[in-house]
């Protein structure tokens, strides 16, 4: 599954936000920050999976790039595994 990502340089490395998880997370550099994206919806979708609510629907890319709040953020997008099914024992 693929997600939106925006990344902002700080200080010490560069911040990522999820905007259709609500997740914020950081790296050191852009590789460690897309990384830490994916490990953070991973475990957001491992989440929502166990406890068997919905993933919240995405919105519509141009919804996200031209949202002020985002304006002089740089976009990407990730490809994140779907949890696994748990299977009976």
């Amino acid at each position: 599954m693929q997600f939106l990502i925006t990344l902002e340089e700080t200080e010490s490395g560069f911040s990522v936000q999820v905007p259709d998880l609500a997740i914020l997370t950081f790296g050191v550099t852009i590789a460690l920050a897309r990384q830490a994206a994916i490990a953070a919806i991973q475990a957001n979708l491992t989440t929502y999976h166990q406890i068997g609510k919905a993933i919240p629907n995405k919105k519509n890319v141009v919804t996200h790039l031209t949202n002020p709040d985002f304006q002089d953020l740089l976009f990407a997008f990730v490809n994140v595994n779907m949890p696994a099914e748990k299977k009976a024992a």
